[in-house]
């Protein structure tokens, strides 16, 4: 009775595997259609005009002088501006060093683990000191993600 049955079982499993592997193939056609007749992105991330490159910052969290976790923060920013986009590009450098120092402030001053990260804070954070590094006004900051591991 349990072999006709396992029997069974394998076949529907072969069936529905099948079918899932028809279903693929056809969305994956589906969607290459339909990725040939978008527009291409421009590389360095975000469909907005400006957008400067993805860069992605950590910070370790600690409790009792030990690791904990890791916080990783997917960020850029907006620069509308040609010449002011340059002086950003150039001050990119500067810009992460920055970044990883508000980072780290933030876990270790606001973020409790277990819970989720106010991104308003750190997004408050890491605009004021894009603006003291680059100038008030000429970048504005996009947090893509905040994933906490």
């Amino acid at each position: 009775m349990t072999d006709s049955f396992q029997n069974l079982s394998r076949r529907c499993f072969a069936k529905s595997a099948t079918a899932a592997t028809l279903a693929l193939t056809s969305s994956a056609s589906v969607g290459v259609l339909s990725a040939e007749a978008a527009k291409p992105v421009p590389k360095g991330g975000g469909n907005e005009a400006g957008f400067l490159g993805s860069n992605q910052i950590t910070a370790s969290i600690m409790r009792q002088y030990r690791p904990i976790g890791i916080i990783q923060i997917d960020m850029g920013i907006v620069v509308s501006a040609m010449p002011q986009r340059e002086r950003a590009q150039a001050a990119t450098p500067s810009l992460r060093a920055a970044w990883r120092g508000v980072a780290q402030e933030f876990v270790n001053s606001f973020f409790v683990p277990g819970r989720v990260p106010d991104t308003q804070i750190l997004g408050q954070r890491m605009q004021a000191v894009t603006d003291r590094v680059v100038g008030p006004g000429i970048a504005r900051v996009v947090l893509l993600s905040v994933i906490v591991r």
